[in-house]
């Protein structure tokens, strides 16, 4: 019996076989997975960090180095003040504004001043400050750092 294209060619165990065309299919599906994978996975390697000699980057638990005596952005009445909760404001320990977001309007009602962190108002200039963040801080700004004060 000849060949017929029709026929479908039947290996050992009279199971039909793949034709060459659909192993070359899986073939190249399968190098497309993969060279897809290696594309995605050097990708994320390249924004996984490492400096590179590029500028530094802040996350949200960064915090700025002050040199000995700095007030931390803050005039002298806040240096070392208590926020709401009691918590001592250490201004060689405190998180740039840049890092946790800082924004001069609230958030979905959360505000600086019902945070746990927020040093009110000492001099009368009508902004306060943070035990965490460095700088001045607006009573109504809001930063990732909220945690609402409960006193």
């Amino acid at each position: 019996m000849e060949d017929d294209e029709r026929t479908p060619r039947r290996d050992a165990t009279d199971r039909p076989t793949r034709s060459r065309d659909t192993r070359d299919t899986g073939r190249t599906r399968r190098r497309f997975i993969w060279l897809t994978g290696t594309a995605a996975m050097a990708g994320l390697a390249g924004c996984s960090g490492g400096g590179g000699g590029a500028t530094e980057t802040t996350t949200a638990t960064a915090t700025t180095t002050q040199s000995s005596g700095s007030t931390g952005g803050v005039p002298e009445a806040y240096a070392t003040a208590t926020s709401l909760d009691g918590t001592q404001r250490n201004p060689d320990s405190l998180s740039s504004q840049e890092a946790v977001s800082y924004q001069d309007e609230p958030k979905d009602g959360k505000q600086c001043s019902t945070c746990r962190y927020y040093i009110e108002d000492k001099n009368g200039d009508g902004v306060g400050a943070c035990a965490i963040v460095a700088g001045e801080v607006a009573p109504e700004g809001y930063c990732v750092s909220y945690v609402e004060y409960e006193g």
